[in-house]
């Protein structure tokens, strides 16, 4: 086996643990369980064990790729020993990887310890609760102790950097990092307040009695002031956000002022990139700055009244993050605005000028409420609008002046002014644009107000200082816009500074003492803040695009997508998205960014306009009038644009010529040049990390994601960190970075950094052609060092090559945007041209239309006299026909009617006596059956009697009853139940009986018509044959009827016959139950009960025996023989005529 393989596989044994990657925790531990195998092919084996779940894991490489120089990644990353997995420096884990430094540092936090060494650098996970680790006697704790003496901690870096200002006489300077919502702020706070407490333990008070006198509590009023403008700062530049419920919307830099006796004297402020569109604008869930609502939740009445302030979720710029938005859970806004009010009085702003403060917020929130509509194309601000009167009120401007110049815009020509209406749109941006400047410049006064109490005094008397860093941390959202790219591109630089100090110093200092060292490839992101900070670059176009009258935002990015094309060496920073062309890329030190770019330009100019700057500057509201002028001072076009104050004193502004107008300097410029200025104050100090990690998105207390956590170490560096902190990493001028920023000053045939000989060949190029004097530089080897103003001169050849090279690209952006002009013109030619033959078209299809539409109309009316026509011809054929027909049914009627009398009376007659002779028959048949009854009764009487002697014999015959009893009594029941049903069938035929009878008076009634029309004079012979077959009809239907009815009269007989039979049945059985029972009550009671159900069978049958007869009756009726018509008379048979006879009347074909 190779000596390296051997020496690499030497650590493992059985019972070695390891680090195995996991998509969910980050790496999971594994243990050694066999020794190594090593076969004689070269291949090599280790099979570890899981430690959580006993699974399998094997590993297989050669020993060929173990000797290879990079033999070391094929193995898995061994785990330190459980001693060494709490330390609280990461340098002193035996084992440098990744795993083990992620294992650690979560160790740690679950053991509720939030501080971690790593070299220079102190790692600070966010608990997301309260801890007790900043009490006063903490604070003390650490005053005078060196750092690693103690756990590691904020006061611990807080007392090296006071240490080293005192030891090396050189500022310092304390950079608080990491992702928002990671506690930069909180940490950046208590790290103040340690400046502002500690006492040196050697000199007890001695920081105590600087300037202005003691409080209770020991500490100065400058030191009072300098802890007051956290919760001041917090309440105006801070923000609930999605990822942080208290993120800094801006970035601060807090100078600490020492005198000779390295007592506070004095701060000063410097603040960076107010995120001024959250004033006007929050996403969802998002909120407003915290000021705005603890305004409206803490403000007494009668102030709320006057002011007139409502629930925050009434004002249209606090409520766009949608219900519920505006609560932080845990934060009282109306206690914390007790707090803001006091921090206030605290740097000296009286309660007078405190409310004039909360006055302009007011007036902003009404400012947002202003209704602006749209008319067709334009905008329209009311005249009564309550919202503008209370804004400009507030403001002290004119009302009618603010709301003619939000819907309207004067544009200045050579000779003439031109006034032209606003869209609502634009209007809307107009109003937006005066609030966001009013309370730029309301935070830039309030910070030079504390700058100017902080350091009253102190400039005499100020030595050094040590500065503490609080800047906004790394942010993506599902829309990234302007602010987000500024805010990145602030933590690219602060990374970019992290590199070059930990990374590249030390690596400078082992170069130059000549000792051999293997480089460490690390994440650098200097080609990512050239591309944007870099001419050319992303800001660069912008401001360019932002200073065109008719820039865009799709302008602006077709340019950036343009020039990225052609810079190779931004491949990997710079990327366009797979569909649209209104976003790009950026690919960040921590995470690749998409970019929405609209409002980019807009954001840029931060322009507000002149008649609005005219009308706000001519304000009767004095302290207005103090926040204008003192921003303006503040931000001079000449001067360094700091956010805050600029530390450069202001130059004369040039004069304003008639007609011209000075460039106003573009906010991404401004903040360029704020950062560039951050970054060499940083660079002249001695500068402390302090990185802080965000352990889970859900803010929840002690839970860790691991992937999120790994994520945040490998990108703020902390690996790279251990590593050159055991062994250092110097540096200086790279060729690489050598060529990538000067390789314009030679021909572009030279331009090849494919590989590290390539570029060095490219960078000795460049020494040679431009500089003659061989001993301003030497050649190294991995790097180039100069003397002093050798870079000046480079960049001065730089920016010259660079100018030429714009002239070109300004000479290419004009021909394009002409080219632009004329596409656009003959786009608008084709689309007159299309308008035009479409009105065409339109036309002609109307002419077709309104010609179908005639004749359709034509032949509807054609229609309609039609059969307007033909209705009235047969109505009146319908009523020919309708006289002659009634005429003979009335006449056939009148004789039906007499023969049905007669037949009537007939009947009625035959039932009377029919009924007689049928009461006699009953009467006597009963008396018959009386007698036999009671014949056998006085039988069975005798026989009972006899029986009933012994009273064995009556207790059997008892037994008998009851069962005789129980038997009769199911019988009964039966009965009861088929009299039931024979009631019900009765029942129907009553009802089929009723039905018959209405169909019989149906029959008469028509028969009644018949005889009438018979009456009228005689009818056609046609029409006579009609009649006759209608009467055949009638009479068949009449037959029917009456088989029917026959068939229901028998059926009646039957059921009447079975009654009768069920009925002498039961008197019967009744009778001898009477006879037995006499002598035993229950049996009375049974004879009792059968003997009603006899009577009421008996009801039932004479019921059903009377309802017979009247069937019968009506049967005879419906049976008496149909009038028959005479055709030889003109008469129905048996009709009677008692008047004079008549000649029959004879008529012709012709007529009568």
């Amino acid at each position: 086996m190779a000596p390296a393989a051997a020496d690499l596989l030497a650590a493992f044994v059985p019972g070695t643990k390891a680090w195995f990657p996991d998509k969910e925790l980050g790496w999971i531990s594994a243990t050694l369980a066999k020794p190594v195998s090593t076969a004689g092919s070269g291949d090599v084996v280790l099979e570890f064990t899981l430690d959580d779940t006993g699974a399998t894991k094997t590993v297989t490489t050669t020993q060929a790729k173990l000797a290879a120089k990079d033999g070391e990644d094929e193995l898995p990353p061994l785990r330190n020993p459980p001693l060494l997995e709490a330390t609280d420096d990461l340098t002193n884990l035996s084992y440098l990887n990744e795993p083990s430094v992620l294992h650690t540092i979560l160790n740690r936090y679950s053991q509720r310890i939030i501080y971690t060494y790593s070299g220079i650098v102190l790692i600070a996970v966010n608990p997301f609760y309260g801890l007790s680790l900043y009490s006063p006697e903490i604070i003390q704790a650490y005053s005078g102790r060196r750092k690693g003496e103690l756990e590691p901690h904020l006061f611990a870096i807080a007392e090296d950097a006071y240490r080293c200002m005192i030891r090396d006489e050189k500022d310092q300077t304390i950079v608080v990092s990491g992702e928002s919502g990671a506690g930069k702020t909180v940490s950046a706070k208590y790290i103040m307040r340690y400046f502002a407490t500690v006492e040196d333990p050697d000199k007890p008070g001695s920081r105590k009695a600087g300037a202005g006198g003691k409080d209770t509590s020991g500490m100065s009023e400058t030191e009072q002031q300098i802890l007051a403008t956290n919760p001041i700062m917090e309440a105006f530049g801070n923000a609930k956000t999605t990822r942080n419920d208290n993120s800094s919307r801006f970035g601060k830099y807090l100078e600490i002022l020492f005198d000779k006796s390295h007592e506070i004297v004095g701060a000063k402020m410097r603040t960076y990139l107010l995120e001024r569109s959250r004033l006007v604008y929050q996403p969802e869930t998002e909120r407003n700055y915290h000021i705005f609502y603890q305004l409206c939740a803490g403000a007494p009445s009668s102030e709320k009244k006057d002011l007139g302030l409502d629930d925050a979720s009434k004002f249209f710029y606090l409520n766009q993050g949608g219900a519920g938005s505006h609560i932080i859970n845990g934060v009282n806004d109306a206690e914390e605005f007790k707090a803001t009010q006091k921090a206030l009085s605290v740097v000296g702003l009286t309660i007078e000028r405190q409310w004039n403060i909360f006055r302009l917020l007011a007036a902003l929130l009404h400012l947002g409420n202003v209704q602006i509509t749209a008319a067709r194309t334009d905008a329209v601000l009311a005249d009564d609008e309550p919202s503008l009167f209370m804004a400009t009120r507030m403001l002290g401007i004119d009302s009618s002046e603010f709301r003619k110049w939000t819907v309207k815009r004067q544009l200045q020509t050579r000779g003439e002014k031109v006034i032209t209406n606003l869209t609502q749109a634009q209007a809307i941006v107009v109003r937006d644009s005066v609030s966001k400047y009013i309370y730029t410049c309301l935070f830039d006064w309030l910070v030079d107000q504390m700058n100017r109490s902080l350091a009253l005094g102190s400039s005499k008397t100020r030595e050094s200082m040590i500065g503490v860093l609080d800047i906004y941390g790394f942010e993506r959202f599902k829309v990234n816009s302007y602010e987000q790219f500024c805010i990145n591109y602030a933590n690219e630089r602060l990374q970019h500074e992290f590199n070059h100090h930990v990374f590249k110093l030390e690596q400078e200092e082992y170069l130059q003492e000549q000792i051999s060292w293997t480089f460490i490839d690390f994440s650098d992101n200097q080609p990512c803040i050239d591309m944007i900070e870099g001419k050319l670059g992303i800001l660069s176009l912008l401001d360019e695009e932002s200073r065109l009258p008719s820039g865009s935002d799709e302008s602006f990015v077709q340019k950036l997508y343009t020039q990225m094309d052609k810079r190779p060496e931004f491949k990997n920073a710079f990327k366009k998205p797979r569909f649209g062309q209104t976003s790009f890329t950026v690919c960040h030190y921590a995470l690749d960014v998409e970019y929405s770019s609209a409002g980019f330009v807009e954001k840029n100019k931060d322009t507000v306009p002149d008649e609005h700057l005219n009308l706000l500057n001519s304000t009767t509201n004095p302290f207005l009038k103090e926040v204008l002028d003192t921003a303006l001072n503040l931000h001079k076009p000449d001067e360094p644009a700091d956010a805050a104050a600029g530390a450069a004193p202001a130059k004369p502004a040039p004069k304003k010529l008639p007609g011209a107008s000075i460039k106003k300097p573009t906010l991404g410029s401004q903040f360029k040049s704020s950062l560039v200025s951050l970054m060499a104050t940083i660079d002249s100090t001695n500068v402390h990390y302090i990185r802080c990690i965000k352990p889970n998105e859900a803010k929840k207390a002690w839970e860790v994601e691991p992937q999120n956590v790994l994520g945040q170490l490998r990108a703020c560096g902390v690996l790279e960190t251990i590593r050159i902190s055991c062994a250092g990493y110097p540096s200086r001028w790279t060729f690489a970075d050598f060529a990538e920023r000067y390789y314009m000053l030679v021909s572009s045939d030279r331009w090849n950094m494919s590989d590290m000989d390539k570029v060095k060949a490219l960078a000795t190029h460049i020494l040679t052609s431009t500089i003659t004097e061989k001993d301003k530089y030497q050649v190294g080897l991995t790097k180039i060092f100069f003397r002093a103003g050798m870079l000046a001169q480079f960049e001065q050849r730089r920016t010259d090559r660079l100018n030429a090279v714009t002239t070109v690209i300004q000479k290419n952006l004009r021909r394009h945007v002409q080219q632009k002009k004329y596409q656009a013109m003959r786009v608008n030619a084709v689309k007159v041209q299309s308008w035009w033959r479409m009105r065409l078209a339109i036309k002609y299809v109307d002419d077709l239309r309104q010609t179908t539409a005639a004749t359709k109309i034509q032949t509807v009316a054609r229609g309609f006299l039609a059969r307007k026509k033909y209705l009235t011809t047969r109505d009146a054929v319908i009523k020919i026909q309708s006289v002659a027909r009634g005429r003979a049914v009335r006449s056939k009627y009148k004789t039906a009617k007499v023969e049905f009398s007669a037949t009537r009376l007939q009947a009625l007659l035959r039932g009377a006596m029919a009924r007689r002779q049928y009461r006699k028959e009953r009467q006597g048949i009963v008396h018959l059956q009386s007698c036999y009854r009671r014949r056998l009764a006085k039988k069975e009487l005798v026989a009972r009697r006899n029986e009933a002697k012994s009273v064995s014999h009556f207790k059997e015959v008892s037994y008998k009853l009851e069962n005789k009893v129980v038997e009769l009594t199911q019988n009964l029941q039966k009965r009861i139940k088929d009299n039931k049903e024979l009631s019900g069938k009765i029942k129907a035929l009553e009802e089929q009986i009723l039905t018959w009878q209405g169909k019989h008076d149906e029959i008469e009634g028509r028969n009644r018509g018949l005889s009438e029309e018979l009456a009228k004079p005689t009818v056609a012979l046609a029409e006579f044959e009609a009649l006759v077959a209608a009467k055949r009809e009638l009479d068949a239907k009449q037959e029917a009827s009456l088989k029917r009815i026959a068939e229901q009269d028998k059926r009646i007989a039957d059921l009447t016959a079975e009654i009768e039979r069920q009925a002498d049945e039961l008197q019967a059985r009744s009778d001898a139950l009477n006879g037995a029972t006499k002598s035993s009550e229950d049996d009375v009671a049974t004879i009792n009960s059968l003997r009603s159900e006899v009577a009421s069978l008996r009801e039932q049958l004479n019921r059903a025996n009377a309802l017979n007869t009247l069937q019968k009756n009506s049967q005879r009726i419906e049976n008496a023989a149909p009038p028959v018509f005479n055709m030889a008379t003109g008469k129905e048979n048996g009709y009677a005529n008692s008047g004079p006879k008549r000649r029959p009347r004879r008529h012709s074909e012709a007529g009568p």
